[in-house]
């Protein structure tokens, strides 16, 4: 397995039921494109993280690769997904719509500009959907790494959230 070359993790407040991984002072992402696998999606502004949390806390991992992991943990969490993303400015950085960025989580485009792989892992969605969180419920972690623009990937899907997100996307 590839060595994460920076660990970090911090509490994220989100707002409408999502947060987004975007260049520095880039225009906030669609959120049509994450509809499709129920978790994750990207379009030329940057990424889109469906939360079950309308608002409030929640936990954000982000691990930042050198290449793509050997293996996809899959055990402990409910839906993984990937998406390529391009990063012009090589600035990266997850954030609700409201605030800046956690500093802890620091960029994830760390190697600087270019296309980059997202690996979003999700769970506890469904613990308490569409409602608010004073405390964090939900657990997220993101692999960044280098790697040439792929189609979207889906590794897991069993949250009863990401289903229900799934058929709305259907219905649009």
């Amino acid at each position: 397995m590839t060595k994460p070359a920076r660990t970090a993790t911090a509490d994220l407040y989100v707002d409408y039921g999502h947060f987004s991984v975007t260049d520095y002072g880039a225009d906030v992402p669609e959120l049509r494109p994450a509809y499709a696998n129920g978790l994750v999606g990207a379009d030329s502004s940057g990424a889109s993280v469906l939360t079950g949390t309308a608002t409030g806390e929640v936990t954000v991992t982000v691990q930042l690769l050198d290449a793509e992991p050997g293996s996809i943990e899959l055990d402990s969490w409910d839906e993984v997904s990937e998406v390529s993303l391009d990063s012009a400015e090589g600035f990266l950085l997850v954030h609700n719509m409201m605030d800046g960025p956690p500093r802890e989580l620091g960029e994830l485009a760390y190697v600087g500009p270019g296309t980059y792989r997202l690996r979003v892992h999700a769970r506890g969605r469904d613990i308490a959907p569409h409602s608010h969180a004073d405390t964090p419920r939900e657990h997220y972690q993101i692999s960044a790494w280098p790697a040439p623009e792929t189609p979207p990937t889906v590794h897991k899907q069993t949250d009863r959230y990401g289903h229900e997100v799934r058929a709305r996307e259907t219905e649009l």
